[in-house]
């Protein structure tokens, strides 16, 4: 019935079948990536994961369409000091479909690598929109860089390519996940802008506060941190309930599951289903719905814009009601 392999690695073929081996593939052999952030680390690295998996390059030129109702994008930090846990988050992300699907049949998913624009050499890349195995594809083609120069990243590099270069016409509840460990830069300059979208902004550079705005504006945008290190700074930007804590890079797929769930309703069918695909490991379900409720209620960002407006409690209208079933197609 589910698609999960056991936390080994090794795919649970007693189920669906699923064989996420070659998303895991990728990784075999390698180290951990250093957790200090210079450009000395990139250089003393053993491993060279260009020789194992692909990258791909700066989306100049390219736009990504999708007629999906609701598309998730999925952006992971892949500098120095997020250590082993990209390896670990690509390796589960392909089984992220086949629980998405029951609760948005009409869903797409687009994957993303972001470092540092000012030291890396792939700082952004971006696959397109696309469901079911062929998700697996899509992260194998992604290249785990492990760079970054400060403490501080090119998040907002992200942000912008999916403001102007991402065209979702019949999207209803579009979600924008961030990955991450840290903070972002406080401007993105023009020269980045134009090295890595092929936009001209004319000389401008933007500010991350500006990019973020714009963002939530498209997006229901959450951010998904290992440790606590930047939540006061992303609480600031998106606000405290939609900044989400997770203790294990394995949790991943869960987490993002129960987001997606709550997103459109079904935080209680989550639940019940995560326990069940987890009966040996109780501990990983009540991590994973510490980190997506807060204070005993689930996060969605439609009790946030009601709090916002001062409407709580307020009969929602017949969009928003459609926004909540699982059914949308």
């Amino acid at each position: 019935m589910y698609s999960w392999g056991s936390d080994s690695g090794t795919p649970d073929r007693s189920t669906s079948g699923y064989d996420y081996k070659s998303a895991r593939e990728a990784y075999v052999g390698s180290e951990p990536l250093s957790s200090v952030r210079s450009a000395d680390s990139r250089s003393s690295r053993s491993v060279d994961y260009r020789s194992k998996i692909g990258k791909t390059p700066a989306p100049v030129g390219k736009e990504l369409v999708t007629e999906s109702t609701h598309p998730i994008v999925i952006a992971t930090d892949v500098t120095g000091s997020m250590a082993s846990w990209p390896s670990i988050i690509f390796e589960k992300l392909p089984l992220l479909g086949k629980e998405v699907e029951r609760y948005a049949p009409n869903y797409a998913i687009s994957f993303t690598a972001f470092g540092d624009c000012y030291c890396d050499r792939y700082p952004l890349q971006v696959r397109d929109f696309d469901t079911g195995d062929k998700l697996d594809e899509h992260i194998k083609a992604l290249y785990p860089e492990g760079g970054g120069g400060d403490d501080a990243e090119s998040h907002y590099l992200a942000a912008y390519y999916y403001i102007h270069h991402c065209k979702m016409e019949k999207a209803v509840k579009p979600i924008f996940f961030f990955i991450t460990d840290t903070y972002s830069h406080d401007c993105l300059r023009s020269e980045a802008i134009k090295e890595y979208t092929g936009d001209d902004s004319q000389g401008k550079s933007i500010s991350a506060e500006s990019i973020y705005k714009t963002l939530s504006e498209k997006f229901n945008v959450y951010v998904i941190l290992r440790g606590d290190h930047a939540k006061a700074f992303w609480s600031k930007i998106f606000g405290e309930q939609k900044v989400i804590t997770i203790e294990e890079p394995r949790d991943i797929v869960e987490v993002l599951i129960g987001m997606i769930a709550s997103e459109v309703g079904e935080l209680k069918d989550f639940e019940m289903r995560s326990s069940k695909r987890h009966e040996d490991r109780p501990d990983r379900v009540d991590r994973v719905m510490r980190s997506i409720k807060m204070d005993g209620a689930s996060v969605s960002i439609d009790d946030i814009d009601a709090g916002k407006a001062g409407k709580a409690g307020s009969t929602k209208s017949k969009k928003d009601k459609s926004m909540k079933s699982k059914k949308l197609v």
